[in-house]
């Protein structure tokens, strides 16, 4: 008997709260006042997945009502409940998966099992909380769900979107490039893929400079298309680039010609002068424009 009440409130809370999560015109103290009801609910029988997953959604929903500095726990429940439905998932309890439009098989595809389904929708949320939510963001955590997520989807699918920017936070570029190609020739007109992947050559180059690896930002350099970057800001990278490498009559001359390029170019008159009185670079991980 207690085992059917059980069942019938988790039923009444996850009813509760799928009805709630899609309103725009829901109060927010509403939903807060039905996710902490869902809540007690999970805590006595937490290997329900359906509940898991909508505690994670209303999560988000809350978060996105809130003043900027109230989010991070919110956005925190979201990643947790999502992780948990995930792990659930894959232990193969699918309690309530069934009736999530996430877990459809019109999203993944008939030829994927519930369980298969229940675990790619909650991994799949989970890593774009880690990657795309910058209060809590573990990009290298973003990489263990989605990189599982992309070996099983068919077709155009945004995966490969957030996989690219997680490799990217992480500076693995190369990996970064290869997901979002991988997303282009499955979605040949998606004009954001076109974007990261235009813009990749310069960050690439960005990225070293901040981390100070001199070397790396001279490879990448020799790499950059013509216009990926502004002539000027290229130009005072080189000149970063040579004086480190020990060349400051090349530095020099790059500067120079970025200011011609630029005359108002940021710190290009401040690193001549300083070099003029027989300075050096900043420490390494300052950026080009510092």
């Amino acid at each position: 008997m207690q085992r059917l009440l059980a069942r019938a409130l988790i039923g009444r809370r996850v009813r509760e709260l799928a009805a709630l999560i899609p309103d725009p015109g829901c109060p927010p103290d509403r939903l807060v006042s039905a996710f902490a009801r869902a809540e007690v609910a999970y805590q006595a029988s937490p290997r329900h997945y359906g509940l898991a997953f909508l505690l994670g959604r209303a999560s988000q929903c809350i978060a996105a009502e809130l003043p900027w500095h109230d989010r991070t726990a919110w956005y925190r429940r979201a990643l947790e409940y999502f992780e948990s439905a995930a792990r659930l998932a894959e232990a193969g309890n699918t309690a309530g998966a069934d009736g999530l439009p996430e877990v459809s098989a019109h999203t993944w595809g008939d030829d994927l099992d519930l369980q298969h389904r229940a675990w790619l929708a909650a991994s799949f949320e989970a890593g774009v909380l880690a990657v795309g939510e910058f209060r809590i963001r573990d990009p290298a955590r973003a990489v263990h769900y989605l990189r599982r997520v992309a070996e099983t989807v068919r077709g155009a699918h945004p995966v490969w979107y957030y996989l690219g920017e997680a490799y990217l936070l992480v500076g693995e570029f190369d990996a970064a490039e290869a997901a979002w190609r991988e997303g282009l020739a499955r979605a040949p007109d998606d004009r954001t893929l076109q974007a990261v992947l235009r813009n990749l050559p310069a960050d690439r180059v960005r990225h070293a400079v901040r981390d100070g690896d001199w070397l790396a930002a001279r490879r990448a350099l020799e790499r950059l298309p013509e216009g990926a970057m502004p002539t000027s800001e290229r130009l005072t990278i080189e000149g970063d680039v040579h004086l480190a490498m020990g060349d400051p009559e090349a530095a020099r001359r790059c500067w120079i010609a970025a200011l011609e390029a630029d005359p108002h170019a940021v710190g290009v008159r401040r690193r001549l002068h300083r070099l003029a009185r027989g300075g050096h670079l900043p420490p390494a991980g300052r950026s080009a424009s510092g």
